[in-house]
C-alpha cells in the first residue's frame, strides 16, 4: 500500500487571485472527500485575514493545517545562514524567536495548530527542525522517513509529484499580451499519472504537491533576491518587497487547470493500492506511547545486538528495531548509561528501565581511532558524566573525559555494551573493558534516509558553504531510527 498525501504550499502574498485559486481548490477537495494538507506561511495567513477573506479561511478550516514558515520569501535571516553561524542552542533560540509568532498566527487565524512543517526555498537547518519539535509541531514533512531528533518525519522533495500540470510558460516581457492557451485537462492528467507511476514504483510514500498561485499565473514571479545580500548579509528587516506581479493565466486556462485536479482526484480514489491520507492520520499510525519501559534482560539483549553488529561488520553500528519499537543509537547509549548509573547508585541492576529518547551530539563526536582498554573506574566515571549531561541537556555528549580516558560516544556505547553483557554472564563487573576501533557515526549516515536530504536556496550569499549544515545532519544520525507503526 502506498501512502499518498495531497498538499498545497499556501504562500503567495502578491497576487490576490491566488486567494481565489486556494478557495476553489479547498472546495474541490472537500467535494471529493479527499484529505488535503495546507502548508501555510505565516505572512500569507496574515494577508488573507487582512484582505477580509473569511470565505477562504472557512474553506481552509475544513482541511488539515500545516506550517510553511513565518515568512514566504523575505527572512530576517535565512535559517541556512544562522544555522551555520551560530552554535546549536543559539540557533534553536533564533529559530524559535522567528518562527513561533508565525506558527501561532496560523493557529489563531485557521483555528488549528499546525500538524506538520515543511520548509520554503530549502530554508532549513537541523536546529530549526529541532525548534519546531520543541514548539509542539507533530511531524516534519521533508525530513528522513522515520524518527530523527525524536521527531517523526516523512520525505517530500524526493518523492514529490507535481499536480499543477503544464501551468507554466516562459513569459516574454516584450509580449505580455500573448496569454497562455488553455491547458488540456486530459493531457495534464496523463502527465501527472506518468510521474506518479515513476515515483510510486520505488516509494511507499508519495507527496502530491501544488501551489495555488500556479493555477492563476503563467510563471513564477521574478524576485530580486540578490538585493538581499548585496553586502554579503541580509539588511534590516522588514525590507522593501522584492516581489513583482507576473502574467496571469486566462480564466479559461485556470478553469481547465482546476478540472485537471477534479480528474486527478477521481482517478486516485479508484486506485486500490493507494491510501489517501494526511499527516494527522500518519502520526496516529506511527506515533508511540512515550511511557515505554524495558526489562533489564531486554536491555542486555540490545547490548548483545550492538556487539553482534560489530562482529558482522567491524567498526560499524546503527539503530535497532526490537521489542515492538526501534532504538536510535542515542537511545541505546542512553539505556546503557542509565543502567550503569543505577547500578552505581543502588548496588544492583534495575528490574526495568524507561526508554528515554535523546538528541544526538550537536558538535563533532570524538573518535579515538584505535583499540583501547578502559579501566572499570574510568568507565563508571564516564557513565556518570554522560548521565549528568543526558539528564541536563537531553542529548548525547560528543566527547567525555572519563577520569583518565577520553571517549567519544561510539567508544562509550561499545564499552558499556561489553560491560553489561559480561556482568549478565558472570554476575560481576569486569576490571577492564576492551573497546575495538569503531567509527564515530552510525552506519545510517551513509544510507538514503540521510543522504537523500538536501540544502539549497536562491536566498543566500554567493559561494555559501553548506558543509557545516551537512555535519549537523550527519551528527544527528545518532538520533535516527525507523518508524514502527503502532496501529
Amino acid at each position: 500500500m502506498t501512502d499518498v498525501v495531497f498538499a498545497l504550499d499556501v504562500e503567495d502574498i502578491v497576487h490576490p487571485q491566488s486567494d481565489d485559486a486556494l478557495l476553489s481548490l479547498c472546495r474541490i477537495f472537500t467535494e471529493a472527500e479527499v484529505p488535503l494538507s495546507l502548508f501555510i506561511a505565516g505572512e500569507k495567513a496574515r494577508v488573507i485575514r487582512r484582505r477580509g477573506r473569511h470565505d477562504v479561511i472557512t474553506a481552509m478550516g475544513r482541511h488539515e493545517i500545516c506550517y510553511h514558515g513565518n515568512y514566504w520569501g523575505e527572512f530576517p535571516e535565512p535559517a541556512l545562514v544562522y544555522g551555520t553561524r551560530l552554535p546549536w542552542d543559539e540557533a534553536v533560540q533564533q529559530a524559535l524567536s522567528i518562527e513561533l509568532p508565525g506558527l501561532h498566527d496560523v493557529a489563531e487565524i485557521t483555528g488549528q495548530f499546525p500538524v506538520a512543517w515543511c520548509c520554503h526555498q530549502a530554508q532549513q537547518c537541523p536546529p530549526l527542525a529541532y525548534a519546531y519539535k520543541l514548539a509542539g509541531v507533530r511531524c516534519w514533512a521533508g525530513g528522513p522517513r522515520g524518527w530523527i531528533m525524536n521527531w517523526l518525519s516523512w520525505p517530500r522533495s524526493n518523492c514529490a509529484v507535481d499536480m499543477q500540470g503544464q501551468w507554466s510558460q516562459r513569459v516574454d516581457p516584450m509580449a505580455l499580451d500573448q496569454l497562455k492557451a488553455p491547458c488540456d485537462p486530459q493531457a495534464d492528467l496523463a502527465g501527472i499519472q506518468e510521474s506518479f507511476a515513476q515515483v510510486a514504483a520505488t516509494r511507499d510514500f508519495v507527496s502530491v504537491l501544488g501551489h495555488p498561485v500556479c493555477w492563476v499565473t503563467a510563471q513564477w514571479a521574478l524576485e530580486e533576491w540578490a538585493t538581499m545580500f548585496r553586502h554579503g548579509v541580509a539588511g534590516a528587516y522588514p525590507r522593501p518587497a522584492n516581489f513583482r506581479p507576473t502574467q496571469l493565466r486566462s480564466p479559461e486556462d485556470t478553469a481547465a487547470a482546476l478540472e485537471t485536479v477534479r480528474l486527478l482526484l477521481r482517478w486516485a480514489k479508484t486506485q486500490p493500492d493507494l491510501s489517501l491520507t494526511s499527516y494527522t492520520q500518519l502520526c496516529a499510525r506511527d506515533e508511540e506511547d512515550p511511557r515505554q519501559w524495558l526489562t533489564f534482560d531486554q536491555v542486555v539483549d540490545l547490548a548483545r545486538q550492538v556487539l553482534g553488529q560489530h562482529e558482522q561488520a567491524p567498526g560499524r553500528f546503527t539503530y535497532l528495531a526490537a521489542h515492538g519499537t526501534s532504538f536510535s543509537c542515542a537511545d541505546l547509549l542512553g539505556l546503557l548509561v542509565f543502567a550503569t548509573q543505577y547500578c552505581w547508585q543502588h548496588g544492583t541492576w534495575p528490574d526495568r528501565l524507561p526508554v528515554q529518547r535523546l538528541l544526538g551530539p550537536t558538535e563533532e563526536p570524538l573518535n579515538v581511532g584505535a583499540t583501547i582498554t578502559i579501566p572499570r573506574e574510568d568507565l563508571l566515571a564516564g557513565s556518570l558524566a554522560a548521565y549528568a549531561i543526558m539528564m541536563d541537556q537531553r542529548r548525547v555528549p560528543a566527547k567525555l573525559r572519563a577520569r583518565f580516558t577520553d571517549l567519544g560516544p561510539a567508544e562509550l556505547l561499545h564499552a558499556l555494551a561489553r560491560l553489561l553483557v559480561a556482568a549478565s554472564q558472570t554476575g560481576k563487573l569486569p576490571l577492564d573493558v576492551e573497546v575495538p576501533l569503531v567509527q564515530p557515526l552510525p552506519e545510517v549516515v551513509n544510507e538514503p534516509p540521510l543522504t537523500e536530504r538536501r540544502f539549497g536556496s536562491s536566498h543566500l550569499p554567493a559561494g555559501f558553504d553548506f558543509s557545516h549544515l551537512w555535519d549537523l545532519l550527519r551528527w544527528q544520525s545518532w538520533s535516527y531510527r525507523p518508524a514502527v507503526p503502532a496501529r
